[in-house]
This record gives structure tokens, C-alpha cells and sequence, in this order.
């Protein structure tokens, strides 16, 4: 099963679920769409912060892989 159908497939799970307890997943996602959200991003491997001005990457996302 490829992962899309495998998505589809475990939401129907949770749409089935939450319908015997009353809630309209589909609604609740219509409404939910409608707030926007801004969420900070931080890497993982940005460990050492402002702190050491030479260890910046000078914007934007910089994945080393070096963060366990």
C-alpha cells in the first residue's frame, strides 16, 4: 500500500471513530483551515545560538545533520 492510500485509509479509521462520539472531522478541518498559524522555526542543530556569530549560517534552514 503506497503511503497516500495508507493516509486515506487511516483517516477514514479516524473519521468513523470520531463520528460515534458526535464531531464532524471534515467540518472541524474546514474550520480549522480558516485560522492562520505562524510557527517558529528552529534547527535542531543550531545548538549553539547567537552566542557564536561565526557558527551562523546567514539565513534561512541549514540541515548538517550533526544533531543526535
Amino acid at each position: 500500500m503506497n503511503n497516500l492510500k495508507a493516509i486515506e485509509n487511516t483517516y477514514s479509521m479516524a473519521r468513523q471513530r470520531y463520528a460515534e462520539i458526535g464531531v464532524d472531522t471534515d467540518k472541524a478541518l474546514k474550520e480549522l483551515a480558516q485560522i492562520p498559524v505562524s510557527l517558529h522555526c528552529w534547527q535542531g542543530d543550531d545548538i549553539t545560538g547567537f552566542e557564536n556569530l561565526k557558527a551562523q549560517s546567514g539565513g534561512g534552514i541549514q540541515a548538517t545533520g550533526n544533531y543526535p
